[in-house]
Protein backbone atom coordinates (compact mmCIF):
# COMPACT_ATOMS: atom_id res chain seq x y z
CA UNK A 1 0.00 0.00 0.00
CA UNK A 2 1.80 3.51 -1.17
CA UNK A 3 1.59 6.57 0.94
CA UNK A 4 -0.85 7.85 -0.77
CA UNK A 5 -3.01 5.76 -0.80
CA UNK A 6 -3.05 5.22 3.25
CA UNK A 7 -3.49 9.01 3.28
CA UNK A 8 -6.48 9.23 1.20
CA UNK A 9 -7.70 6.21 3.57
CA UNK A 10 -7.08 8.82 6.90
CA UNK A 11 -8.77 11.43 5.42
CA UNK A 12 -11.45 9.23 4.53
CA UNK A 13 -11.61 7.80 8.20
CA UNK A 14 -11.78 11.86 9.56
CA UNK A 15 -14.45 12.68 7.07
CA UNK A 16 -16.51 9.86 8.33
CA UNK A 17 -16.09 10.99 11.96
CA UNK A 18 -17.09 13.95 11.53
CA UNK A 19 -20.24 13.36 9.18
CA UNK A 20 -21.34 10.25 10.81
CA UNK A 21 -19.86 9.98 14.26
CA UNK A 22 -17.52 7.60 16.32
CA UNK A 23 -20.22 4.45 16.18
CA UNK A 24 -20.86 4.81 12.58
CA UNK A 25 -16.92 4.87 11.67
CA UNK A 26 -16.13 2.10 14.15
CA UNK A 27 -18.51 0.26 12.25
CA UNK A 28 -17.01 0.92 9.00
CA UNK A 29 -13.40 0.44 10.21
CA UNK A 30 -14.40 -2.95 12.01
CA UNK A 31 -15.64 -4.16 8.76
CA UNK A 32 -12.81 -2.92 6.38
CA UNK A 33 -10.13 -4.83 8.99
CA UNK A 34 -11.57 -7.61 9.94
CA UNK A 35 -13.94 -9.21 7.22
CA UNK A 36 -12.01 -10.85 4.01
CA UNK A 37 -8.91 -10.41 5.86
CA UNK A 38 -5.62 -12.06 4.98
CA UNK A 39 -3.68 -12.08 8.12
CA UNK A 40 -3.16 -15.50 9.50
CA UNK A 41 -3.45 -13.97 13.08
CA UNK A 42 -6.69 -12.64 12.41
CA UNK A 43 -7.48 -16.09 10.55
CA UNK A 44 -6.86 -18.29 13.44
CA UNK A 45 -8.33 -15.54 16.20
CA UNK A 46 -11.34 -15.81 14.54
CA UNK A 47 -11.42 -19.32 14.52
CA UNK A 48 -11.01 -19.72 17.84
CA UNK A 49 -13.35 -17.25 19.41
CA UNK A 50 -16.07 -17.58 16.82
CA UNK A 51 -17.50 -14.23 17.13
CA UNK A 52 -20.75 -13.27 16.70
CA UNK A 53 -21.68 -12.09 13.42
CA UNK A 54 -21.58 -8.68 12.81
CA UNK A 55 -22.13 -8.46 9.00
CA UNK A 56 -25.25 -10.45 7.31
CA UNK A 57 -27.04 -11.05 3.87
CA UNK A 58 -30.46 -10.98 3.55
CA UNK A 59 -32.17 -11.74 0.15
CA UNK A 60 -35.24 -10.03 0.57
CA UNK A 61 -37.27 -11.40 -2.77
CA UNK A 62 -36.54 -13.55 -4.93
CA UNK A 63 -38.73 -11.99 -7.75
CA UNK A 64 -36.88 -10.28 -10.58
CA UNK A 65 -38.39 -8.16 -13.59
CA UNK A 66 -35.27 -9.12 -15.88
CA UNK A 67 -34.33 -12.46 -17.17
CA UNK A 68 -30.48 -12.47 -17.43
CA UNK A 69 -28.99 -14.53 -19.39
CA UNK A 70 -25.86 -15.39 -16.61
CA UNK A 71 -28.08 -15.11 -13.81
CA UNK A 72 -29.44 -18.56 -12.44
CA UNK A 73 -32.99 -17.10 -10.94
CA UNK A 74 -33.88 -16.70 -15.16
CA UNK A 75 -33.28 -20.77 -15.03
CA UNK A 76 -35.43 -21.66 -11.32
CA UNK A 77 -38.64 -23.18 -11.03
CA UNK A 78 -38.94 -22.08 -7.53
CA UNK A 79 -42.01 -19.95 -6.47
CA UNK A 80 -41.43 -16.19 -6.24
CA UNK A 81 -41.43 -15.32 -2.58
CA UNK A 82 -41.29 -11.57 -0.55
CA UNK A 83 -39.91 -11.35 3.09
CA UNK A 84 -42.31 -9.37 4.98
CA UNK A 85 -41.19 -6.48 6.83
CA UNK A 86 -41.55 -8.34 10.34
CA UNK A 87 -40.24 -11.37 9.28
CA UNK A 88 -37.02 -8.92 8.34
CA UNK A 89 -37.30 -6.88 11.23
CA UNK A 90 -36.96 -10.06 13.38
CA UNK A 91 -33.98 -11.22 11.59
CA UNK A 92 -32.20 -8.30 12.30
CA UNK A 93 -33.42 -8.07 15.47
CA UNK A 94 -31.31 -11.01 16.64
CA UNK A 95 -27.97 -9.16 15.43
CA UNK A 96 -27.63 -6.45 18.26
CA UNK A 97 -24.74 -5.47 17.02
CA UNK A 98 -24.73 -5.45 13.53
CA UNK A 99 -21.95 -3.46 11.27
CA UNK A 100 -22.66 -4.13 8.16
CA UNK A 101 -25.53 -5.27 5.98
CA UNK A 102 -26.28 -6.72 2.55
CA UNK A 103 -29.88 -6.73 1.23
CA UNK A 104 -29.42 -7.65 -2.68
CA UNK A 105 -30.11 -11.21 -3.11
CA UNK A 106 -31.33 -13.53 -6.42
CA UNK A 107 -33.91 -11.15 -7.15
CA UNK A 108 -35.03 -7.60 -7.18
CA UNK A 109 -34.79 -5.76 -3.77
CA UNK A 110 -37.20 -2.96 -5.06
CA UNK A 111 -39.98 -5.56 -6.03
CA UNK A 112 -40.76 -6.10 -2.19
CA UNK A 113 -43.33 -3.26 -1.54
CA UNK A 114 -41.92 -3.00 2.23
CA UNK A 115 -38.01 -2.87 0.92
CA UNK A 116 -37.96 1.12 1.30
CA UNK A 117 -38.96 0.36 5.05
CA UNK A 118 -36.54 -2.09 5.46
CA UNK A 119 -33.82 0.50 4.65
CA UNK A 120 -35.26 2.71 6.92
CA UNK A 121 -35.09 0.38 9.49
CA UNK A 122 -31.50 -0.24 9.57
CA UNK A 123 -30.17 2.97 8.88
CA UNK A 124 -31.79 4.03 11.96
CA UNK A 125 -29.47 1.67 13.59
CA UNK A 126 -25.62 3.12 11.97
CA UNK A 127 -25.60 -0.06 9.87
CA UNK A 128 -23.50 -0.24 6.85
CA UNK A 129 -26.00 -0.64 4.26
CA UNK A 130 -24.57 -2.47 0.78
CA UNK A 131 -26.60 -2.76 -2.24
CA UNK A 132 -26.03 -4.24 -5.76
CA UNK A 133 -28.69 -3.01 -8.34
CA UNK A 134 -29.69 -3.04 -11.87
CA UNK A 135 -31.20 0.16 -11.14
CA UNK A 136 -33.85 -0.26 -13.59
CA UNK A 137 -36.53 0.53 -10.86
CA UNK A 138 -34.56 3.68 -9.11
CA UNK A 139 -37.31 6.49 -10.55
CA UNK A 140 -36.34 9.97 -8.90
CA UNK A 141 -38.75 9.50 -6.28
CA UNK A 142 -36.70 6.43 -4.99
CA UNK A 143 -33.23 7.85 -5.80
CA UNK A 144 -34.20 10.93 -3.78
CA UNK A 145 -35.10 8.84 -0.48
CA UNK A 146 -31.69 7.12 -0.83
CA UNK A 147 -29.99 10.29 -0.98
CA UNK A 148 -31.77 11.37 1.93
CA UNK A 149 -31.36 7.87 4.15
CA UNK A 150 -27.61 8.39 3.36
CA UNK A 151 -27.57 4.77 2.20
CA UNK A 152 -23.97 4.05 2.43
CA UNK A 153 -23.20 2.11 -1.01
CA UNK A 154 -24.47 1.39 -4.08
CA UNK A 155 -23.14 -1.04 -6.60
CA UNK A 156 -24.71 -0.02 -10.35
CA UNK A 157 -24.92 -3.54 -12.03
CA UNK A 158 -24.32 -2.93 -15.18
CA UNK A 159 -22.35 -5.45 -17.42
CA UNK A 160 -21.72 -3.98 -21.15
CA UNK A 161 -20.85 -0.69 -22.91
CA UNK A 162 -23.02 -0.73 -25.86
CA UNK A 163 -26.91 -1.18 -25.92
CA UNK A 164 -26.78 -4.26 -27.86
CA UNK A 165 -24.65 -6.15 -25.65
CA UNK A 166 -26.15 -4.88 -22.72
CA UNK A 167 -29.30 -5.69 -23.27
CA UNK A 168 -28.60 -9.30 -24.67
CA UNK A 169 -27.26 -9.77 -21.13
CA UNK A 170 -29.58 -8.31 -19.08
CA UNK A 171 -33.02 -8.98 -20.96
CA UNK A 172 -36.10 -7.06 -20.46
CA UNK A 173 -33.96 -3.96 -19.47
CA UNK A 174 -33.00 -0.41 -21.19
CA UNK A 175 -29.41 0.24 -22.00
CA UNK A 176 -30.62 4.08 -21.74
CA UNK A 177 -33.22 4.09 -18.85
CA UNK A 178 -31.00 2.84 -16.83
CA UNK A 179 -28.20 5.26 -17.26
CA UNK A 180 -30.82 7.88 -17.07
CA UNK A 181 -31.61 6.55 -13.56
CA UNK A 182 -27.65 6.56 -12.47
CA UNK A 183 -27.06 10.13 -14.04
CA UNK A 184 -30.69 11.34 -11.85
CA UNK A 185 -29.52 9.53 -8.53
CA UNK A 186 -25.90 11.42 -9.50
CA UNK A 187 -27.19 14.68 -10.07
CA UNK A 188 -29.36 14.63 -6.93
CA UNK A 189 -26.39 14.18 -4.48
CA UNK A 190 -24.71 16.96 -5.97
CA UNK A 191 -27.62 19.11 -5.64
CA UNK A 192 -28.22 18.23 -1.77
CA UNK A 193 -24.14 18.27 -1.59
CA UNK A 194 -24.49 14.54 -0.34
CA UNK A 195 -21.76 11.91 -0.14
CA UNK A 196 -23.63 8.91 0.39
CA UNK A 197 -24.63 6.76 -1.25
CA UNK A 198 -21.46 6.41 -2.23
CA UNK A 199 -21.62 4.82 -6.44
CA UNK A 200 -19.86 2.15 -7.65
CA UNK A 201 -19.97 -0.40 -10.79
CA UNK A 202 -20.24 -4.01 -11.32
CA UNK A 203 -19.28 -5.80 -14.29
CA UNK A 204 -19.97 -9.62 -14.22
CA UNK A 205 -17.77 -10.65 -16.58
CA UNK A 206 -18.47 -13.53 -19.82
CA UNK A 207 -18.08 -14.32 -23.24
CA UNK A 208 -20.57 -11.58 -24.59
CA UNK A 209 -18.92 -8.59 -22.63
CA UNK A 210 -15.12 -9.06 -22.24
CA UNK A 211 -13.94 -7.76 -25.08
CA UNK A 212 -16.02 -4.27 -23.93
CA UNK A 213 -13.68 -3.48 -20.57
CA UNK A 214 -11.94 -1.06 -22.42
CA UNK A 215 -14.97 1.08 -23.58
CA UNK A 216 -16.84 0.63 -20.33
CA UNK A 217 -13.89 2.24 -18.57
CA UNK A 218 -14.91 5.40 -21.05
CA UNK A 219 -18.86 4.87 -20.51
CA UNK A 220 -18.24 4.93 -16.71
CA UNK A 221 -16.12 8.47 -16.68
CA UNK A 222 -18.85 9.79 -18.75
CA UNK A 223 -21.55 8.39 -16.82
CA UNK A 224 -19.95 10.08 -13.49
CA UNK A 225 -18.78 13.00 -15.48
CA UNK A 226 -14.88 12.64 -14.34
CA UNK A 227 -15.89 12.09 -10.44
CA UNK A 228 -14.41 9.68 -8.71
CA UNK A 229 -15.56 6.06 -8.39
CA UNK A 230 -14.55 2.64 -8.49
CA UNK A 231 -15.49 -0.36 -10.82
CA UNK A 232 -15.60 -3.79 -9.62
CA UNK A 233 -15.12 -6.25 -12.22
CA UNK A 234 -15.94 -10.38 -11.06
CA UNK A 235 -15.74 -13.29 -12.88
CA UNK A 236 -19.11 -15.39 -13.13
CA UNK A 237 -19.32 -17.10 -9.71
CA UNK A 238 -19.85 -20.73 -11.21
CA UNK A 239 -20.62 -22.14 -14.58
CA UNK A 240 -23.66 -24.37 -15.06
CA UNK A 241 -24.99 -26.28 -18.38
CA UNK A 242 -27.55 -23.63 -18.84
CA UNK A 243 -24.63 -21.03 -19.02
CA UNK A 244 -21.49 -22.94 -19.97
CA UNK A 245 -21.28 -20.91 -23.06
CA UNK A 246 -20.75 -18.05 -21.64
CA UNK A 247 -18.29 -18.47 -19.36
CA UNK A 248 -14.70 -17.29 -19.13
CA UNK A 249 -11.60 -16.63 -17.19
CA UNK A 250 -10.15 -13.70 -17.18
CA UNK A 251 -6.61 -13.96 -19.18
CA UNK A 252 -3.95 -11.66 -17.46
CA UNK A 253 -3.31 -9.71 -20.24
CA UNK A 254 -7.18 -7.84 -19.31
CA UNK A 255 -6.63 -7.42 -15.98
CA UNK A 256 -3.39 -5.34 -17.03
CA UNK A 257 -4.62 -3.81 -20.07
CA UNK A 258 -7.43 -2.42 -17.35
CA UNK A 259 -6.13 -1.35 -14.83
CA UNK A 260 -3.88 1.06 -17.53
CA UNK A 261 -6.66 1.98 -18.73
CA UNK A 262 -7.79 3.34 -15.46
CA UNK A 263 -5.10 5.03 -14.84
CA UNK A 264 -4.96 6.42 -17.95
CA UNK A 265 -8.48 7.84 -17.36
CA UNK A 266 -7.81 9.08 -13.71
CA UNK A 267 -10.80 9.24 -11.10
CA UNK A 268 -11.27 5.43 -11.63
CA UNK A 269 -10.16 2.91 -9.27
CA UNK A 270 -10.33 -0.97 -10.41
CA UNK A 271 -10.78 -3.82 -8.10
CA UNK A 272 -11.08 -7.54 -9.02
CA UNK A 273 -13.62 -9.80 -7.14
CA UNK A 274 -11.81 -12.42 -4.87
CA UNK A 275 -13.55 -15.08 -7.41
CA UNK A 276 -11.21 -13.94 -10.52
CA UNK A 277 -7.64 -15.13 -9.75
CA UNK A 278 -6.73 -18.40 -11.43
CA UNK A 279 -5.10 -19.66 -8.56
CA UNK A 280 -7.48 -19.72 -5.20
CA UNK A 281 -6.10 -19.77 -1.35
CA UNK A 282 -6.66 -22.78 0.47
CA UNK A 283 -9.75 -23.13 2.13
CA UNK A 284 -8.43 -23.01 5.89
CA UNK A 285 -8.11 -18.87 4.88
CA UNK A 286 -11.80 -18.94 4.69
CA UNK A 287 -13.69 -15.93 6.44
CA UNK A 288 -16.71 -15.84 4.63
CA UNK A 289 -17.99 -17.62 6.71
CA UNK A 290 -18.09 -14.63 9.50
CA UNK A 291 -21.24 -13.35 6.72
CA UNK A 292 -24.34 -15.67 6.94
CA UNK A 293 -26.39 -15.52 3.88
CA UNK A 294 -29.97 -15.55 4.58
CA UNK A 295 -32.42 -16.97 1.91
CA UNK A 296 -35.85 -15.31 1.32
CA UNK A 297 -37.25 -18.71 2.61
CA UNK A 298 -35.15 -18.30 5.91
CA UNK A 299 -32.07 -20.87 5.21
CA UNK A 300 -29.07 -20.09 6.32
CA UNK A 301 -26.18 -20.78 4.42
CA UNK A 302 -22.44 -20.29 5.26
CA UNK A 303 -21.81 -16.85 2.54
CA UNK A 304 -23.18 -16.30 -0.54
CA UNK A 305 -20.34 -17.83 -2.64
CA UNK A 306 -22.63 -20.92 -3.14
CA UNK A 307 -25.06 -18.55 -5.21
CA UNK A 308 -25.62 -18.69 -8.86
CA UNK A 309 -24.54 -21.92 -9.47
CA UNK A 310 -28.13 -23.13 -10.06
CA UNK A 311 -28.40 -25.49 -7.40
CA UNK A 312 -30.82 -24.31 -5.07
CA UNK A 313 -32.18 -27.16 -3.52
CA UNK A 314 -28.49 -28.33 -2.96
CA UNK A 315 -28.05 -24.92 -0.40
CA UNK A 316 -31.30 -25.52 1.16
CA UNK A 317 -30.35 -29.44 1.55
CA UNK A 318 -26.98 -28.24 3.09
CA UNK A 319 -28.53 -25.22 4.88
CA UNK A 320 -27.00 -24.29 8.66
CA UNK A 321 -30.42 -23.77 9.74
CA UNK A 322 -33.68 -21.53 9.54
CA UNK A 323 -34.31 -18.50 10.98
CA UNK A 324 -38.02 -19.30 10.93
CA UNK A 325 -38.05 -22.15 12.45
CA UNK A 326 -35.25 -21.32 15.27
CA UNK A 327 -33.53 -18.60 17.02
CA UNK A 328 -30.33 -17.77 14.81
CA UNK A 329 -28.05 -18.29 17.87
CA UNK A 330 -29.00 -21.54 18.06
CA UNK A 331 -27.90 -21.82 14.45
CA UNK A 332 -24.76 -20.13 14.70
CA UNK A 333 -23.38 -22.39 17.77
CA UNK A 334 -25.40 -25.11 16.86
CA UNK A 335 -23.99 -28.56 15.41
CA UNK A 336 -23.84 -27.96 11.91
CA UNK A 337 -21.95 -24.35 12.32
CA UNK A 338 -19.25 -25.98 14.48
CA UNK A 339 -18.42 -28.93 12.38
CA UNK A 340 -18.07 -26.93 9.01
CA UNK A 341 -16.01 -24.02 11.05
CA UNK A 342 -14.10 -26.94 12.27
CA UNK A 343 -13.40 -28.39 8.40
CA UNK A 344 -12.92 -25.12 7.60
CA UNK A 345 -10.33 -24.56 9.88
CA UNK A 346 -8.27 -28.09 9.26
CA UNK A 347 -8.29 -27.25 5.54
CA UNK A 348 -11.65 -29.91 4.63
CA UNK A 349 -14.21 -28.76 2.65
CA UNK A 350 -17.42 -28.80 3.94
CA UNK A 351 -19.96 -30.32 1.31
CA UNK A 352 -21.85 -27.09 2.06
CA UNK A 353 -18.56 -25.68 0.18
CA UNK A 354 -17.91 -28.49 -2.48
CA UNK A 355 -18.32 -25.75 -5.40
CA UNK A 356 -16.63 -22.79 -3.73
CA UNK A 357 -15.11 -19.89 -6.65
CA UNK A 358 -13.01 -18.21 -4.00
CA UNK A 359 -11.05 -20.66 -2.50
CA UNK A 360 -9.28 -24.60 -3.59
CA UNK A 361 -11.65 -27.02 -2.73
CA UNK A 362 -10.04 -29.81 -4.82
CA UNK A 363 -7.56 -31.24 -1.87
Amino acid sequence: MTFKSLFNQFKHILFLLKKKGIRYTYNYLHFALLFDTKNPFLIKLLYWLKPYPSYIEIEVTTRCNLECIICEHTYWKEKNRDISFAEFKNIVDQFPKLKWIGLTGIGESFLNKDFLKMLRYVKEKNIFVELYENFYLIDENIARELVEMEIDKILVSFDAATKETYEKIRVNSNFERVIKNVKNLLRLKKEKRAYFPEIAFHFIINKLNISEISQYIDLVHSITQGEKTTIQFTRMLHKFSEINNLFTEVPENIIQDTERKAKEIKNIEITWNTDVPRFKPSIDKCTKWTMPFIFVTGHVIPCCVGNEANRRDFQKETALGNVFEQNFKEIWYGEKYEILRKMLRQGKVPLACKNCSVYETKR
